[in-house]
Formats: C-alpha cells, structure tokens, sequence
C-alpha cells in the first residue's frame, strides 16, 4: 500500500513540477508581453498584469508543493539531528502532523475564499469563448490546490524520512552485534 501511495506522489508530483514550471514560462511570456505594449508600442494590454499575476500565484503554490515534498522548506533541524530511533520517528510524525494541520487549515480557508469569490470576475480579463468574464476564483483555487498537493507530498516525505531512520536504526543494530 505504502509503494502505491509513494508512485502516485511521484505521479502527482512529477506533473504538479510540469504544471508550476509552465505558468512559470507563461508568466515570463506575458509580462514580456506587457512590457513590450507599454513602452515599445505606447499601448499598455489591458489583460497581461492580471494573467501574469495568477499565473505567478499558480506557480508558487505549485512550487510549496514541491518544496515540501523535496524537504527543501526552511526548517530549524536542531532537534531532529541530535535525536535516534523512536525518538526521531516521534518527532518526526509531530513535524509532520503539525504541517499537514496547517496545511489543512489553508485547504479549508482557501475553499471558503474560492466559494466567496466565485461569482466576482478578473477586472481586464474576458473569456475568449463567451465573452463574459473570468470568476476571480480561479485565482484563489490555486491555494486549496497547492495546500492539498503540499499534504500528500509532506506524507510521502514523513513515509520516506521514517524508512530511513528504521533502516539507521537497523544498521546500527548490526554494527553492535558485529562489535560485540
């Protein structure tokens, strides 16, 4: 079961990687963009900032996502690497569990923000295809997306640091009884 949870965050990691570095691409590309309407053409585009900022919010929401998973988040490691065995598995699920309990309360906020938003619209921004315009809860759906993809990554990660120190633990255990 652990193997199967641990491909699908492969999966789901390696396409959310793929998703964040395309906004990123589009970001660059639209305020290219916009710089080159506004002081090469005299014509600022009505449309550009606004799409370069949810593209940029997009992105590093996907990125927190990513972050947590590599563990390459800010982290005070202190405790963590003074501490052995079932010490560190401890303390690891209350890092973990803590994380993903914050990470859940802004899965929550941010779809309570997204319901209370979905019915005001992207100020410059038209559907192409009807016409009419962008609910800004688009934007805001980046935060519950990002949070909810940040807890499957932090568990993945807590799933693969306690494999590790099990396995520390093991060959420790084998160097005591080789010793002795």
């Amino acid at each position: 079961m652990i193997a199967v949870f641990l491909a699908f965050d492969r999966f789901l990691m390696r396409w959310t990687a793929r998703a964040a570095m395309t906004f990123l691409v589009l970001a660059v590309a639209v305020s290219f963009y916009q710089v080159v309407t506004r002081f090469v053409f005299e014509q600022p585009s009505t449309w550009s900032e606004v799409t370069a900022r949810a593209l940029d919010i997009w992105m590093v929401y996907l990125g927190i996502a990513i972050a947590f998973r590599g563990g390459t988040m800010m982290a005070v490691d202190f405790l963590l690497d003074r501490t052995r065995g079932g010490a560190r598995l401890v303390l690891l699920a209350l890092i973990a569990g803590l994380t993903i309990g914050v990470l859940g309360v802004l899965v929550w906020s941010g779809v309570m923000m997204v319901q209370r938003t979905q019915f005001q619209m992207l100020a410059g921004i038209d559907n192409p295809f009807t016409g009419e315009g962008i609910p800004i809860a688009l934007v805001y759906a980046a935060i519950p997306t990002g949070a909810a993809l940040a807890i499957v990554g932090v568990i993945a990660r807590a799933i693969e640091s306690a494999r590790e120190t099990l396995a520390g633990a093991a060959v420790a255990s084998d160097r005591t009884i080789l010793e002795v």
